[in-house]
């Protein structure tokens, strides 16, 4: 019974070495220039501005940049919790050499080129599909009301 023990035990003891391991790699990988890039264009004006351009429409263009500058503050405070997010979901998510895998990847000229086509793509993409994602919203306050009386 003492062998399995030890064995258990050294098992957790080594289980703590192993989550910083992972959660160092984790935070090299979303740290990197190419993440952080990643992560400002996909919380810059434009793409605010793309998610939403319904929205925005119908307002004044002064009362745009109240709203883009509102936004942006707001994204700007929650950033470090995102990233400290990712970095504890990637560490639980993925292995270490996974984690590095991805890192040395994104990090390549052909990974560093397919991530600076992902704001663009996400733009695009959000664009087409804001007009069906307000229409579902729609739907979904329609049917829950109607179903829910």
């Amino acid at each position: 019974m003492k062998p399995i023990f030890t064995i258990a035990a050294a098992a957790c003891f080594a289980l703590p070495a192993f989550a910083d391991e992972a959660t160092d790699a984790a935070a090299a990988f979303i740290n990197s220039p190419v993440q952080q890039k990643l992560m400002d264009d996909m919380l810059s004006p434009d793409m605010i501005m793309t998610q939403m351009q319904t929205v925005a429409a119908q307002l004044p263009e002064d009362k745009v940049e109240i709203l883009v500058k509102i936004v942006t503050e707001e994204l700007e405070d929650i950033r470090p919790k995102m990233e400290d997010a990712m970095i504890a979901g990637a560490a639980q998510s993925f292995t270490i050499d996974e984690i590095n895998a991805l890192t040395a990847f994104y990090n390549s000229p052909l990974g560093a080129s397919a991530m600076s086509k992902m704001t663009p793509y996400m733009q695009q993409t959000m664009s087409a599909l804001g007009p069906s994602m307000q229409e579902m919203q729609r739907n979904i306050m329609t049917r829950a009301q109607k179903e829910l009386q």
